[in-house]
């Protein structure tokens, strides 16, 4: 009787990968960045603005020095209106999940699967949910190109006197790199606002770019949980955080016909 000898396939534990710079979370301000009691998790956060909507409070003093008040073009007044509170940021608790048997070497392995699938995954869909929220409060206008695209928006920012934020899917990034300068992460559009290309705005924004002004954020530290099912043999691992992130104003939004 001849007996085969059969060597069993070489198993190789990936390492574990940072997740890839460049998309929402390389733009934003953590205001909170850590712990685990937060605030925000009531009604989110409401951001009072103090640097847009000064528009309908600003003007060119074109009166005669010497007019007559009250008549003609002496009739002017310095006058104007404080920008409306935007709606609150409402906060969301993004989580990761793993299971496998109860062994001690095992658990190590579910807790980290978990964590790891929260680090790589969580921009993005902080990314769905912020572009949720931006398609809620934009109206777009249509242009034929990126480019015409981006110069729209680019004009939009300039007349704010601040640089901001341009929230793009991906996939336009290679149709024009003219518009990319510098290097990931730190990308930017030719006047210098910064790009904020993710994951989570392929499908969500797809032919749309919205220009925001800066973001701000909070965040509570990673906490993974665990727990065994004895019915089932089974021990699981969830790994969360609970962010918000928010805006002053969304500038203008164009959609790519």
């Amino acid at each position: 009787m001849i007996v085969e000898l059969v060597l069993g396939a070489l198993e190789f534990e990936a390492p574990l990968l940072n997740p890839s710079p460049g998309g929402l979370y390389s733009v934003v301000t953590w205001v909170q960045d850590g712990g685990d009691v937060a605030r925000f998790l009531g009604e989110g956060v409401r951001i009072r603005p103090h640097n847009y909507g000064g528009e309908d409070s600003v003007g060119v003093w074109d009166s005669p020095w010497c007019g007559e008040p009250g008549s003609g073009s002496g009739n002017q007044r310095k006058f104007g209106f404080r920008p409306d509170i935007p709606e609150p940021f409402t906060p969301v608790t993004i989580w990761a999940y793993d299971e496998c048997d109860p062994t001690p070497a095992s658990q190590a392995e579910v807790r980290t699967r978990a964590a790891q699938n929260l680090r790589l995954m969580e921009s993005t869909l902080a990314e769905i949910a912020l572009a949720e929220r931006m398609l809620a409060d934009a109206t777009p206008v249509t242009k034929p190109d990126l480019r015409s695209a981006l110069g729209y928006l680019e004009g939009r920012l300039a007349i704010t006197g601040t640089v901001g934020v341009v929230h793009a899917n991906p996939e336009l990034a290679t149709e024009d790199f003219g518009l990319v300068v510098g290097n990931r992460p730190n990308f930017v559009t030719p006047l210098g606002n910064r790009w904020a290309y993710g994951g989570g705005y392929v499908d969500t924004l797809d032919q749309t770019l919205i220009a925001t002004s800066p973001l701000y954020g909070w965040r509570t530290d990673v906490i993974v949980r665990d727990t065994f099912d004895q019915n089932t043999d089974t021990y699981a691992a969830v790994a969360e955080r609970s962010l918000v992130i928010g805006y002053e104003q969304l500038i203008a939004a164009v959609t790519i016909t």
